[in-house]
């Protein structure tokens, strides 16, 4: 695998650069006289669609909002999606696209934790920043560079906040994790074993699995008979309802918690409850529309707008891409009409306590700090939905 990281960046180089399409020459990659070309790469078609779709779908309607307002000071944005399908050979693919032949001036959401880190590199190289990954990876962040900017907390401390908050609140002493065996679940593992230093708690069971296994009831097996008072998850969507329908079929009711991967719609209505009683800890927040939309206020007719666009129902990952476009959207109004990169990149520092439309934790931003987040929301799956625990929860 690391071989394999290594040398992405090798490939991409060889593939040549677009030459500098604009009239005038001053301006940056991907900004014209009338344009300003933003792209991203996202699982539309694979494992994960069921966050890539709605996060594209999310950036797209903000995009367009700006541009049916005029445009950033008479620019337009194009705003480029590619499918990755969630492979690692695609996501090369389409960041060489989106780099050499669409010349784009920033990424913008773009989705995977091992796609990024293998990613970015090149992207820097090429003077295009990582914007908002859709990715909780500390890497996103971590070590600060001025062209590297994260909306999540990170898996690490979900996780941290996470069983903090149920230590706490349910005095557990013995723990166990099961977390999927690639990068992303790698970060979840390094959260836990910070929390257990932190928490002076004892380690029962750690398991990993690959992201297609389907049978968990030896698993589940294991950690039952290994005296596990919590379970701890760094999954992905279907091995999350796999692994706890698992348990409680097992009759092992112990808590078991997640981050936000696991927070989707599709878990919480997995058929028959058997996802009921989940915990997770998330970095953003999910408002109810319905009383919005009778009161016809901005957020119900945020509601209704996308529905009627894209014909389904917002999903927390709508939000976030809706978000994660504004933020854009005011970094560039904010560098002005002469248009350089180094000018959004300080535009972005300086977004002090941005009131998430939504109601969400405020999101803050520095020189020395390229990571939003300053909480936590803990939810429970109850009775088919996700429901808020506590808000504010510490990482």
């Amino acid at each position: 695998m690391r071989r394999l990281v290594a040398l992405i960046p090798l490939f991409l180089l060889g593939c040549g650069g677009a030459e500098q399409a604009d009239t005038n020459p001053d301006l940056p990659r991907g900004v014209s006289d009338d344009t300003i070309t933003i792209g991203s790469h996202n699982d539309l078609s694979g494992v994960l669609a069921i966050w890539g779709v709605p996060s594209s779908n999310g950036q797209r309607m903000r995009f367009d909002e700006a541009n049916a307002a005029g445009g950033i000071h008479g620019r337009k944005i194009e705003f480029i999606v590619e499918d990755t399908q969630y492979q690692m050979p695609m996501a090369v693919k389409a960041t060489n696209k989106l780099l050499n032949v669409d010349d784009i001036f920033l990424m913008v959401g773009a989705m995977g934790t091992p796609m990024n880190i293998a990613l970015m590199p090149r992207m820097f190289e090429a003077d295009v920043p990582s914007l908002f990954p859709l990715s909780g990876a500390v890497q996103m962040y971590e070590p600060l560079h001025p062209m590297k900017f994260s909306y999540f907390v990170s898996y690490r401390d979900q996780v941290r906040g996470g069983m903090k908050y149920m230590v706490e609140k349910h005095g557990i002493d013995k723990v166990c994790l099961q977390a999927v065996s690639n990068d992303y679940g790698e970060e979840n593992v390094v959260g836990f074993e910070k929390a257990v230093e932190e928490l002076g708690l004892e380690v029962t069971y750690t398991g990993r699995h690959k992201s297609a296994e389907t049978d968990f009831v030896g698993t589940i097996t294991a950690i039952k008979n290994s005296g596990c008072e919590m379970l701890v998850l760094g999954p992905l969507v279907k091995d999350t309802i796999l692994i706890y329908s698992a348990a409680r079929d097992a009759g092992w009711d112990a808590p078991i918690i997640s981050n936000m991967v696991s927070y989707v719609a599709a878990v919480a209505e997995a058929a028959n409850g058997v996802t009921d009683g989940l915990y997770a800890a998330s970095s953003f927040y999910v408002p109810d529309f319905e009383p919005e939309v009778a009161a016809a206020s901005w957020l119900g007719q945020w509601y209704e707008s996308y529905v009627s666009r894209f014909s389904e129902e917002p999903a927390p990952q709508s939000i976030i891409g809706y978000v994660s476009a504004d933020l854009v959207v005011r970094a560039l109004e904010q560098a002005g009409p002469d248009l350089t990169l180094d000018k959004v990149l300080a535009a972005l520092e300086n977004i002090d306590y941005y009131e998430d439309p939504f109601g969400g934790p405020s999101l803050s931003f520095s020189a020395t700090k390229h990571q939003g987040g300053d909480y936590l929301t803990f939810y429970q799956v109850q009775d088919g939905k996700w429901e808020i625990v506590e808000k504010s929860v510490p990482f």
